[in-house]
């Protein structure tokens, strides 16, 4: 029974300090859009620019957060029509750019943001910030890796 315990504390420990390595890249505004204190500290920003930058970072929440809800309202009933003995393909395909329509919303509110967040910085952030790889956006790669992953086992 110690011995598992010693185990399971071990592994647990090992689970952690994997997770605390993993983790920001300086993705300032990483997974959910949330800001990365440690990836903003980086950048030695001044406190109005913090501020101001909590306050875009705040707004945009704002106006993401009922945009998401409706969002998740449109899968719900698009899950609903699928389920349908009889599909109503009109209601599919306008329901299909109804969400289409959400999420051009959610990224043009996002991408608003972050134009805004890098008129804030002094050129010297600037160069930090693109140092740090803020410019390349990881979930695209990614996904265009696995696309041509797919397609070459065809």
């Amino acid at each position: 029974m110690k011995k598992l315990s010693i185990i399971a504390a071990l592994l647990l420990v090992l689970a952690v300090a994997t997770a605390s390595m993993a983790g920001s890249r300086h993705h300032f505004f990483g997974q959910n859009n949330h800001l990365d204190p440690a990836a903003l500290e980086s950048l030695n920003l001044t406190s109005e620019q913090t501020a101001k930058i909590k306050a875009l970072h705040e707004g945009a929440k704002k106006e993401i957060t009922p945009i998401k809800a409706q969002f998740a309202t449109k899968r719900a009933e698009m899950r609903l029509l699928w389920a349908q003995p009889t599909l109503d393909a009109d209601k599919i395909k306008a329901t299909q750019k109804e969400l289409q329509a959400l999420k051009t919303k959610v990224r043009d509110i996002q991408t608003d943001m972050r134009i805004s967040f890098r008129k804030l910085l002094t050129p010297e952030q600037t160069s930090e910030l693109l140092a740090t790889g803020f410019s390349q956006n990881y979930r695209f790669k990614r996904g265009g890796e696995q696309g041509k992953k797919k397609s070459a086992r065809k």
